[in-house]
This record gives C-alpha cells, structure tokens and sequence, in this order.
C-alpha cells in the first residue's frame, strides 16, 4: 500500500507546475480546505504549529496585490489567493524554512486535485516606493509579529504547461563530500 502512495505522490509532485491562467470556475470552500489541510502536515520546527492562511477573494483587495511588485500582477486574475504568513514569535529561527514547507505541501495537494497554482514571492521584497510584506500586512490586516512568505494563487487551470520529467543534473549530486566534475 505504502508504495502505490508513492507512485501517487511523485505523480503530484511531477505534475505540480506553476499556472498563471485561470477559468472562471469558483473554487469551492472543501477544496480550498482540503488544501490548506495539507499545509498543516508540513513539517515545522520543534512542533511549534506556526502558520496562519488568509483566503482572500475579495477583488479590491486582489488588485492591491496585484501591484506589490512586477511579479504580483497575476494576482488580480485568481480567483483565489492565500495569504501564507508564520507567527515568528513562534518559530524565531525557523519561521521560513516552516513556512516554505507549509506552502510546498499545499502547492503538492494542489496538484494531486487538478487545481492550478503559482507562488509569488512576498519575503524580502522592496520596490522604491514599498516594502511588499508591509504592503500585504495592510492589505490582510496582519500584526507585526506575523511574517509574510508569499501569496499563492489558487484556481481551475486554463492552461497546463505539462508535467516536469524527472533527473539528476550531471554534477548536481554529490556523495560525503562535494566536488566538482567537468560537466559543470
């Protein structure tokens, strides 16, 4: 049983691709669960339990986002969009590494039900004239103490690009120690 889950599992993994283009079909309140579910059996540090989802399908506040940076523009266009935040008094020295298993997770669940999603990058990022986590800390209505990871867009795929092809890069995998090979 075990390895027929495994099958399944690089399966989801193999057909989990960033989509960008949505239909028009709402997204229904089970599947949105079922894969913020799946973020809570992400792995986390010292069982702390530190991440928070906003589901946010509000246009007005979808449009904000949409203008965070030049990658938020896609945004807009979801017919969902998750908000993934960490508590960092929970997890001070981990609270990324936690979040960014949180949200692989949900984008592996998102796969394996034939829904679409495209993370966007929120940690870190500065325009000249914003600070994008400050921006959707407005925006969520988010306290300080909650770090932001990204937002994922969530939706039916219009289009899918197709599955990746599974390999090892050519001296990209290294045993006891690394070392570099001609190839590189």
């Amino acid at each position: 049983m075990y390895w027929r889950h495994s099958i399944r599992m690089l399966e989801a993994i193999k057909n989990r691709r960033s989509v960008r283009f949505y239909r028009s079909e709402p997204v229904s309140d089970s599947d949105i669960e079922e894969v913020i579910k799946a973020g809570f059996c992400a792995p986390n540090a010292h069982a702390a339990f530190p991440c928070h989802v906003v589901v946010i399908r509000d246009q007005a506040a979808k449009d904000k986002l949409s203008v965070i940076h030049r990658w938020s523009k896609i945004v807009a266009r979801a017919p969902i969009v998750l908000a993934i935040c960490v508590d960092r008094t929970k997890s001070e020295r981990f609270w990324i590494e936690d979040g960014a298993a949180f949200m692989e997770n949900m984008l592996i669940q998102v796969s394996e039900m034939g829904l679409g999603a495209c993370w966007v990058g929120i940690r870190g990022l500065k325009s000249e004239d914003a600070d994008a986590e400050e921006s959707v800390r407005e925006v969520c209505n988010l306290p300080e103490h909650i770090g932001v990871i990204c937002l994922m867009i969530l939706g039916h795929p219009a289009r899918y690009p197709g599955a990746h092809e599974p390999k090892l890069p050519v001296g990209r995998v290294h045993y006891e120690s690394f070392s570099v090979t001609e190839e590189e």
